[in-house]
């Protein structure tokens, strides 16, 4: 089976979206990745840098990024310096970080006629500081979906970083990682895709985080299908998305349901999403969506402006969400601040909502309806979650070009570090962001 994660619209919505119905791996190739990687940390110093790591340098020793990515061995940087390149780049070897020296300046465009700017196959991969536009599917995509059908859903990328990138005016997704785990994706923009601006999806457990983003004008702004365990989305801004966070259960991936992921900190804006592409078939108006997921956490969220709702836990497909708590977020002006929206049962499932300043919800009275501590004052009735009629929106690659953003700190001297588990935020510490 030679699928890959490309072309599935996705939405959030009570039908199922096509696509993708199985992951893939390569057995052998793990065997001799976790080998590389193994090898790769024992040459590394305390600091986790590889004193036989070299510096490949584009264009100055290699005429194209892929050129380079083909010469390097795990540790290596490919540094590149500013231009418009015109690749479709497939990282097949483990441990290379690609880098710019000028995150503005350095552009990867796709001419609306190739499929992907990096391709992600192996592990412990960084990709960093650099702009990636015009492609027909994906800006950064993680594919650790490719070679023999697995039925446990598993991948083979174990290890990455994308990290100061931004990804505008793509085809599909912006950043994109899917049956990957073990990932960092942080500061980092993502702005004009008519699915989102970035995804993880079919892992369990994940363990990424997704910190410092900035996702504005996509369809969605993070779109996690069956991403389970150990999944972080902190302190991030999401503006003018036609729905802003969606973690979600749906069949036509592997690992159903999903679970396990802590929304927190996060600046949630939905005015101004009817410039946003369309979403296919789908959701119009959410802030912050729970879709047939269990155990997560939403928690000290600003969510404001949203045409259907701020934060709602609904059903998706065959899917109803349970044992979800929704804690200390503020909710201003969304036609209702919090819903609670099962389809197949009508019981609380687990399910809470507590400390949440709002003006509005659906059931009435949420917090006694759903508290954290006690019983259900009262049963959910079985009512819909409430919807609006999406507006049209531009095409993919009409959105205006992005204002340029933060670069990385001294790109061109800082050492290449091996990608490997994220360092996971202390939800705690995360402050409810100011207005």
């Amino acid at each position: 089976m030679n699928q890959t994660p490309m072309s599935r619209p996705s939405r959030l919505a009570p039908t199922p979206r096509p696509g993708l119905a199985a992951s893939v791996t390569r057995s052998a190739t793990r065997v001799i990745v976790a080998a590389l990687s193994l090898a790769l940390l024992a040459a590394c110093g305390s600091d986790g840098t590889d004193a036989s790591a070299r510096v490949l340098s584009v264009p100055g020793d290699y005429a194209t990024i892929q050129a380079a990515v083909d010469a390097g061995r795990p540790g290596d940087l490919v540094l590149v310096e500013p231009g418009i390149y015109h690749e479709a780049v497939v990282v097949d070897r483990p441990g290379l970080t690609i880098r710019g020296t000028d995150r503005n300046s350095v552009v990867l465009d796709g001419d609306s006629a190739l499929s992907n700017g990096i391709e992600v196959t192996e592990s412990g991969v960084s990709i960093e500081n650099l702009t990636l536009t015009g492609y027909r599917f994906n800006g950064v995509i993680v594919n650790g979906a490719d070679g023999e059908y697995r039925a446990d859903g598993s991948g083979s990328v174990d290890g990455y970083r994308i990290d100061y990138v931004t990804a505008y005016n793509n085809g599909l997704y912006g950043v994109y990682a899917f049956a990957a785990v073990n990932g960092t994706i942080s500061n980092s923009y993502a702005s004009g895709h008519p699915d989102s601006g970035f995804y993880v999806g079919q892992c369990k457990p994940c363990n990424v985080v997704l910190s410092g983003l900035t996702a504005e004008l996509n369809a969605i702004g993070y779109y996690g299908t069956n991403a389970s365990g150990g999944v972080y989305v902190v302190e991030s801004t999401f503006i003018a998305n036609r729905l802003g966070i969606a973690p979600n259960s749906q069949d036509a991936e592997l690992l159903a349901p999903q679970s396990e992921t802590v929304i927190a900190g996060n600046d949630v804006s939905g005015a101004g999403a009817a410039g946003a592409p369309e979403i296919p078939q789908g959701h119009f108006g959410g802030g912050i969506a729970v879709g047939g997921g269990n155990n997560n956490a939403v928690l000290r969220n600003r969510v404001v402006d949203h045409d259907a709702y701020g934060i709602g836990l609904v059903a998706l497909g065959a899917y109803d969400p349970a044992d979800n708590r929704v804690e200390g977020n503020l909710l201003e002006r969304n036609a209702i601040d919090l819903v609670y929206a099962p389809g197949q049962t009508v019981a609380a499932a687990g399910n809470c909502f507590v400390d949440n300043s709002f003006s509005s919800s659906l059931p009435l009275e949420i917090e006694q309806a759903l508290p954290c501590t006690g019983s259900p004052a009262a049963t959910p009735g079985d009512q819909p979650a409430p919807a609006v009629v999406a507006p049209p929106g531009p095409r993919s690659g009409e959105v205006p070009t992005p204002a340029p953003q933060p670069v990385m700190p001294n790109p061109v001297d800082a050492p290449a570090l091996l990608a490997g588990p994220p360092v996971v935020p202390d939800i705690d510490a995360i402050a409810l962001p100011n207005p």
